[in-house]
This record gives structure tokens, sequence and C-alpha cells, in this order.
């Protein structure tokens, strides 16, 4: 990627808020620097193919806004959006209670392939499915025959669940749903949920 492309990308990023004017100022500098030092690079050694250059320059400005931002989580999906490169959009340990369910929000930022893992570490099987963001006042009512879901990432009363699909850029739902009463069966369940977007 050119100079001129690299400078380009980073003003848009600054521009629709994903860097602040201190992020923006930072990596711009960072830029301007490893250019100048590619070309004393070029004055003492033979000419790399531009190809080679152009993918470590951006290597390099990804490594150096991550470690900028001291490796967050935001700025990690951020920067892996922005490139559509694999990403995990959620890995956390939900609790649900018998008898309830809950909707765990995952923004999708590109089109592309979801993986989902899920295993109940503790408690009883739950259904599973995925649901667009615009389902959630049908899902409170509890309406759960009128709620449009996605049917790859479907499951009935299940411990372990591994699913791939392909989703659009968006935001979802995934729903976890404990149906047991909780009196011969446990009160609640721990459920490990991890989701995975790669293009």
């Amino acid at each position: 990627m050119a100079l001129a492309d690299e400078l380009k990308t980073l003003h848009e990023l600054h521009e629709k808020g994903k860097l602040t004017d201190q992020e923006f100022s930072d990596a711009k500098s960072a830029t301007l620097k490893m250019q100048e030092s590619v070309s004393e690079h070029r004055k003492r050694r033979p000419l790399m193919s531009w190809p080679f250059k152009a993918l470590l320059a951006v290597l390099l400005i990804i490594l150096w806004i991550a470690w900028f931002s001291k490796g967050t989580r935001k700025t990690t999906q951020l920067v892996a959006s922005a490139i559509h490169a694999p990403i995990t959009l959620k890995d956390e340990v939900e609790n649900v209670p018998a008898n309830s369910w809950k909707a765990v929000g995952v923004d999708v930022p590109y089109s592309g392939t979801i993986d989902v893992s899920l295993q109940v570490l503790q408690g009883n099987p739950v259904d599973v499915f995925v649901v667009p963001s615009d389902q959630l006042d049908t899902m409170k009512k509890e309406d759960w025959d009128h709620i449009k879901v996605y049917s790859d990432f479907n499951a009935t009363k299940t411990k372990t669940f591994k699913r791939t699909g392909q989703l659009g850029q968006g935001s979802y739902y995934f729903v976890l749903r404990d149906t047991s009463l909780g009196v011969p069966s446990s009160r609640a369940s721990d459920i490990s949920l991890k989701v995975q977007l790669s293009p």
C-alpha cells in the first residue's frame, strides 16, 4: 500500500470516529517515520518487492495501533474489521436460570462465516438459536412461534453445540433458552459461548 493510501485509510478511520485525535496523530507520525526508515533502508540494501513492503507496512501499522491502545478488544476488533481478518466476536461464560432465556448481543462487522461453539459447563441442556436484532420485542413477549431465526444455528436441548454458517453484516442475538423447571434439574446453567467470524 502506498504512503498516500495508508494516510488516507488512517484519515477515514479518524473521520468515522474509530481513532481519536491522539491515535490518528500518533499513527500518522509512525507511518511517516516508517516511510523514512524504508527510504534509508533502500539506500543500504537491495530493494524488496513493493508488495512485500506494502504488506510489511500494513502489518506494522496494525501492530503499532494494537500496542498503542494496549491491545484492547475493541481496537483489535476495529483493526480486524477494517481488513476483514478473522476475529473472535464473543468468548464468555453466560449464566441462564432454569425456565428462562438470555439473548447475547453480537455485532457482525462484515459479512462472512460464523463459527459458534457452545458448551454447557454446568447445568441443564439449552435451546440455541440466532435472531436478527429486530426480533427483541417478540422475544420479550416470549412469542417463540413467531420469531424469525437463522436455521443454520438452531439446536434443541443440547449441552454441546458447534455450528458454522453465513451471516451478513449487522446486529444479532444468540439466544440461550433453558426450558427446564429447575425442580429436579439445576437451578441455573453456566454456558461457555464462543463466536468467531472469518471472511
